[in-house]
Order: C-alpha cells, then structure tokens, then sequence
C-alpha cells in the first residue's frame, strides 16, 4: 500500500477522523486505501514492473488525496475534488510516459526504472554519426543542379 492511516492524519488531521465517523463500517478507512493503492496500480503497471521496490514520496501524495476523495463518499469539497483530478492526471501522466517516478535504488540514489522493451535513446545534443543511406544508395541518387 502507498499510504497508511497515519500518513493520512499526518496530512489532514483531524478530519480523518471525522470522516470515519460519518461512515458505516468499521474498516473503510482501509477499504478506501486498498481502492487508492488498486487505483493506482492500473497507472503505475503500464509503466513500472510491480510492486515498487521503493515506494516514491510522490505515490504516498498520491494515496493520501485520493484516499480523502474516496472518504468523502457524497459530497466531496471542492478543494478535495480538485485534488483528486489533479492527482488522477499526474497518474495519466505517468502512464503515458510523460512522467516519470523516482525511485530510489538499493544505494539511496535516484535511479529511473524502464520496462525491458524500452526502446533506446539519445540524450539530446548528441549527434547521429551514421547514414540512413550507404554511399552505394546515394550514388544511385539522381543530383539536383
């Protein structure tokens, strides 16, 4: 799971609380943290081998805002639903490959994790030295004059 009771209070505080009390079972505070962590699997997975070797600060953010969401069961603020969306497309993002998780590796440094069927990359400013064409195809080329 990205995120725990505690870091929901550590975020909210007492309105956790409160929230739990307007709800009818007793474990919904972690029925809502499973959906989140399910919720956020189905982004996560397109991109990332799952689970996570390290679970990103980012994903805890994440887990947290949707969590609050998903407690507030019928009438969301509009701040908290704001939230969510915002949290939902940073999810998008991630999916599409347009951002990207940091996830730190066995030596506490930031390390990017790619599926093995990445295609390779240039770093930008470096410069392809080899031709599309042989000589032999270009010389077959007619010239323009």
């Amino acid at each position: 799971m990205y995120a725990t009771r505690e870091d929901l209070i550590a975020r909210f505080g007492n309105e956790i609380d409160q929230l739990e009390s307007m709800l009818s079972t007793t474990n919904s505070i972690d029925e809502a943290i499973r959906d989140a962590t399910e919720e956020i699997d189905s982004y996560v997975a397109v991109k990332y081998k799952l689970p996570l070797p390290n679970i990103p600060s980012t994903l805890k953010r994440v887990a947290c805002n949707i969590v609050r969401y998903r407690l507030y069961f019928q009438h969301p603020t509009e701040e908290v639903e704001n939230r969510y969306e915002a949290e939902i497309n940073y999810l998008k993002r991630i999916a599409d490959g347009k951002a990207v998780l940091n996830i730190l590796n066995d030596q506490n440094q930031v390390t990017e994790e790619k599926p093995a069927n990445a295609p390779a990359t240039m770093p930008i400013g470096s410069t392809y030295r080899g031709g599309v064409f042989g000589d032999a195809t270009l010389d077959k080329m007619p010239s323009i004059k």
